[in-house]
């Protein structure tokens, strides 16, 4: 649940310039053996405000941009201590502005392991160290280099770790990960750019900056509900450029400072119901959104594990 509610926060930067896809794709509540849960989901970014580089901006040609995104998610459990998750979004964005055209389509299927090396007894509660690493890819061609586009196109890999500590009704957890980012292909020749960001066998090839991600999130679970709050920090970790005039979207840095709070309540034994808010603090080159969404999750639920 927790891991459904990280995923979300990944939608809210792909209007445009998308980030990690797959960042937070993990939480620190497993699954268990044999045990599985299916989430459908809805969601809705809007922003009229973006950053370049740090600063805020507003283009009239732009106006609005909304991102609607519906996610499936599915979880299972391996073993005991490993599970396998897996994420695939179908995205339509659009500005309210300007001419830039509506895109829509899948995005980016993201596939992680989550394995539990430790966990520790600590009186009442209990201490888990976890590790986790990611692929994501796209599942078709779009559009990576636009104003408005679903996504940056490129092939990642993610890599993490967290501490997850529990309580009888509490939970604290605190994960740092690294993502590297695949080269893209663009549809056409670039002829404005920053040189070391850019193959030199390939005037449509270029670098999409790697990025860090720290995520800690506290809350509390019950039997029938839980609610919590996180912070995400994301900031670029190899060198990269700024939104400008000629300049490849993918190869913008991104980063962003984002808040949120997401609820779950359980109907029955096997159906419940989540709901979420976030909303960006600061950023770079990235839209100064907003995101609710909300979404129905089935099996396994394991809040009280």
């Amino acid at each position: 649940m927790r891991f459904l509610s990280t995923a979300l926060i990944s939608l809210t930067l792909l209007s445009f310039a998308k980030q990690t896809q797959a960042q937070g794709l993990i939480d620190g509540f497993m699954r268990g053996q044999r045990k599985a849960s299916l989430a459908v989901f809805g969601s809705r970014s809007t922003y009229d405000t973006y950053f370049v580089n740090t600063t805020e901006a507003k283009n009239p040609n732009l106006g609005t941009v909304t991102t609607e995104a519906l996610t499936v998610v599915g979880t299972y459990g391996l073993g005991y201590d490993l599970d396998l998750i897996v994420a695939a979004p179908y995205i339509r964005t659009q500005s309210s502005a300007g001419y830039s055209p509506k895109q829509e389509g899948f995005q980016d299927v993201s596939a992680a392991l989550r394995w539990e090396a430790f966990d520790y007894k600590i009186g009442r509660a209990r201490l888990s160290w976890i590790f986790a690493a990611g692929y994501s890819m796209p599942i078709q061609n779009y559009v990576n280099d636009a104003l408005v586009a679903i996504g940056r196109g490129s092939k990642n890999m993610d890599g993490r770790t967290m501490l997850h500590l529990k309580t009888r009704s509490f939970f604290l957890t605190g994960q740092y990960g690294y993502i590297r980012n695949g080269q893209v292909n663009l549809d056409h020749i670039v002829n404005y750019y920053d040189p070391s960001q850019t193959n030199p066998n390939s005037g449509s090839k270029v670098n999409v900056p790697d990025v860090t991600e720290l995520i800690v999130r506290g809350g509390f679970v019950t039997k029938l509900f839980n609610i919590d709050v996180w912070g995400q920090r994301q900031r670029p970790q190899s060198s990269g450029t700024d939104i400008g005039p000629g300049i490849p979207f993918p190869t913008n840095v991104i980063g962003f400072t984002k808040v949120g709070a997401t609820a779950y309540i359980r109907l029955l034994k096997q159906f419940g119901l989540t709901a979420g808010y976030s909303t960006t603090l600061d950023g770079r080159n990235t839209g100064k959104s907003t995101q609710i969404n909300a979404g129905l999750v089935i099996g396994h639920w394991t809040a009280n594990n």
